[in-house]
């Protein structure tokens, strides 16, 4: 389903260093979790791609700048976030592609991964990735 991704050796996911759970979720679990896994299907993927974001879905992009940018976007856009964030990652051989990983938004290279995310770890810098 995602024969796009085979060039690709992670995908990346940006988030303000406020998403406490996600964060501690990735520390100690080295897992991400939808904030809504009963909705999945094409309609929520839809949906999920729209902006309405809690669904049973959470996105990753295969281009690490992209990720900084949309939580950074995201951090300015709320005063009372810090505006500091984290980057995580997953090796996408880790992944189940056919069943899990869906094409988001063309102009994002954004990916959907359905359910919890297991194997994810923090991306500190690019230049180790």
């Amino acid at each position: 389903m995602c024969d796009s991704l085979e060039d690709f050796q992670w995908l990346y996911r940006g988030v303000p260093v406020e998403a406490e759970d996600e964060i501690n979720d990735v520390e100690y679990y080295e897992e991400v979790r939808p904030v809504r896994p009963d909705r999945v299907g094409a309609e929520w993927r839809e949906r999920h791609s729209a902006g309405m974001t809690q669904t049973g879905y959470t996105s990753w992009t295969t281009d690490r700048s992209f990720a900084v940018e949309a939580a950074r976007a995201l951090s300015e856009e709320n005063a009372t976030l810090s505006g500091l964030i984290r980057i995580l990652r997953v090796r996408i051989s880790t992944l189940d592609l056919e069943c899990r990983v869906f094409e988001g938004r063309a102009d994002e290279d954004e990916y959907l991964i359905e359910g919890t995310v297991e194997n994810v770890e923090f991306s500190e810098d690019e230049a180790y990735d």
